[in-house]
């Protein structure tokens, strides 16, 4: 509840207390059987009855109410009176943003005067707050363009006593290079803080001069430092337990040291010169990674139960995964992978892989690709191979993305569809797959599974694109000249005719999807289970589907002409 609505709440409790009262008072009934009037008390004294207000609490209980409101509501109460006007001014957090400093939209990019009357609120109100502990402070200033370096030290310095999180984020802009200081968190300002996000920086930690006893969130991106730094940062934070490093260009071994003993959670994004990712912290149990295939070493990962790892628009992951991942994470419970133009044939599905997720409860997986149009088709079958191997698998989830999506008719023929070899999967329970599209491949994985998982209770088919490749192209464009956004040149961006095959434009934007609706009727819905339910979602409206369906004569027609049926 915010303190305006318990504002409010308290004067309606006092104007109803205040309306019972005179009530009562003014009621003859009343007045002529009240033991005021007729009882000892002779001076007809009135009995007041006592009630809460705001300005009668401990302002050290205020200052905890205060405390538990979001800074704007916390901000406005200090316009009702002076009690909170101080536990206003005791609040924990300080926050500068484009919001916080009532920036429109507008304005994204602020400099000259406008930049210098923003420099000088920020100066006035962390001035008005020094010597008071804050346990939270933000610097949200994308839109603050050259901003000194010193200004910034000047706010950290004064600011940062005994302080828990530091969020600090600059607009990239080559020209102004901001170094963080590390020696102001060396002594008991380094005993506190817990929590670290830096974005377009330098981080440069020196040897005697670097002390983060308490700290345990670490977030980089766009954040200068090297291997030889991030080894000695890491090494005087052991109490460290959360890490993402993201567009961490100058790193190119990342060594974790086994002094992390409470390290559970790393995460690593794009960092262009990055070649291996060396762990030694015995307790990692979340993995995430984004970028080419790179070695990994996790050492000891027994705790490791969630790996996520995309490697658009680099590619074979799946192969990778399959082979390597049992031995290097033999307790995984959870695993996400997104990769680019998968060959797709990982073993013969008649032979049983001795390497097998044996505790894998969760699978997704997203596909994205070609890189050609004449490129080799994957195989969906070839998925199999990985259910085969996940003996306690509850949950396979399959992204079909835009570019890995095949040219499909309305027509299948069923005298093409391969009859995958038999294996008892006794705890699949739900299957989901987006990007659905009537080809041959994806059908017949779609039977082997209705046909071997005995325990299967919902099968869902979406024919709507997830999104995983824009988001990933979005990512790339943020850094171009960067091997990753080569690659991507390279094997998507310039082939303009190949890149409108990929965006599937038919004349009628709901053809596709009525295809995969028609394919799902025509040679999926008789093959369900009544003890599984179906879920088919992005279908046509059905009046698209009553006109497309006039078509579908001559579609068929036309299709199995083309195939020489």
């Amino acid at each position: 509840m915010g303190m305006l609505a318990l504002l409010r709440l308290m004067s309606m409790k006092r104007r109803q207390r205040t309306q019972d009262g005179g009530s009562t008072a003014s009621s003859p009934a009343k007045r002529k059987g009240s033991p005021c009037r007729h009882g000892g008390n002779s001076g007809g004294t009135k009995r007041m009855k006592s009630h809460l207000t705001l300005d009668s609490l401990p302002q050290d209980v205020l200052q905890q109410i205060v405390a538990l409101l979001p800074m704007q509501d916390a901000a406005r109460t200090a316009c009702v009176s002076r009690q909170l006007l101080l536990s206003w001014r005791h609040y924990p957090e300080l926050e500068f943003s484009a919001k916080t400093l009532a920036l429109d939209e507008q304005h994204t990019c602020i400099q000259g005067q406008m930049a210098s009357d923003f420099i000088r609120r920020i100066d006035g109100a962390i001035q008005k707050r020094a010597g008071i502990w804050v346990k939270r402070l933000r610097f949200e200033l994308h839109f603050l363009r050259r901003v000194r370096g010193h200004h910034i030290n000047h706010w950290l310095d004064a600011a940062t006593s005994r302080i828990e999180e530091l969020t600090l984020k600059l607009p990239r802009d080559d020209e102004m290079k901001y170094r963080f200081p590390c020696k102001l968190f060396f002594d008991e300002k380094g005993c506190s803080i817990q929590s670290i996000c830096l974005y377009a920086c330098a981080f440069r930690p020196e040897q005697g001069s670097c002390s983060f006893r308490s700290l345990k969130r670490v977030q980089f991106s766009w954040v200068h430092i090297t291997t030889e730094e991030s080894w000695l940062f890491l090494s005087n934070s052991p109490a460290l337990e959360h890490l993402e490093l993201e567009y961490c260009h100058e790193i190119a071994c990342l060594r974790i040291p086994c002094t992390l003993q409470l390290l559970n959670f790393l995460r690593v994004g794009r960092c262009n010169m990055l070649q291996t990712i060396e762990n030694d912290a015995p307790n990692l149990s979340t993995f995430h990674y984004e970028g080419p295939i790179i070695q990994f070493t996790l050492g000891d990962s027994l705790q490791l139960k969630d790996v996520n790892i995309s490697i658009y628009p680099w590619f074979n992951l799946f192969d990778y995964a399959r082979k390597e991942l049992p031995t290097v994470a033999p307790n995984l419970e959870t695993l996400f992978l997104m990769s680019a133009d998968e060959v797709g044939d990982f073993y013969p599905l008649s032979i049983v892989p001795h390497e097998k997720f044996l505790h894998l409860k969760f699978l997704e997986l997203a596909i994205v690709g070609p890189r050609s149009e004449i490129s080799y088709h994957f195989q969906y079958f070839s998925l199999v191979t990985f259910l085969n191997a996940s003996p306690a698998l509850e949950t396979f989830i399959l992204h079909v993305e835009e570019s890995a999506v095949q040219k499909s008719h309305l027509v299948i023929d069923p005298s093409k569809l391969v009859e995958l070899p038999r294996h008892c999967h006794q705890n699949i329970k739900h299957v989901k797959i987006t990007g659905f599209c009537p080809i041959t491949e994806l059908v017949e994985m779609i039977f082997y599974i209705l046909e071997n998982a005995a325990s299967l209770q919902c099968l869902t088919l979406d024919n709507r694109i997830h999104g995983f490749e824009k988001v990933s192209v979005a990512r790339i464009a943020q850094d171009t000249g960067t091997r990753d956004y080569q690659e991507w040149q390279n094997n998507f961006g310039d082939n303009e005719e190949f890149l409108q095959y990929m965006r599937r434009q038919d004349p009628n934007p709901y053809w596709q999807a009525y295809i995969s609706h028609i394919a799902i009727k025509k040679y999926i819905l008789g093959r369900v289970p009544s003890s599984v339910e179906l879920k088919i979602l992005g279908a046509p409206p059905d009046e698209i589907i009553s006109s497309l369906s006039a078509s579908e004569g001559w579609w068929n027609k036309q299709t199995c002409t083309l195939a020489g049926w």
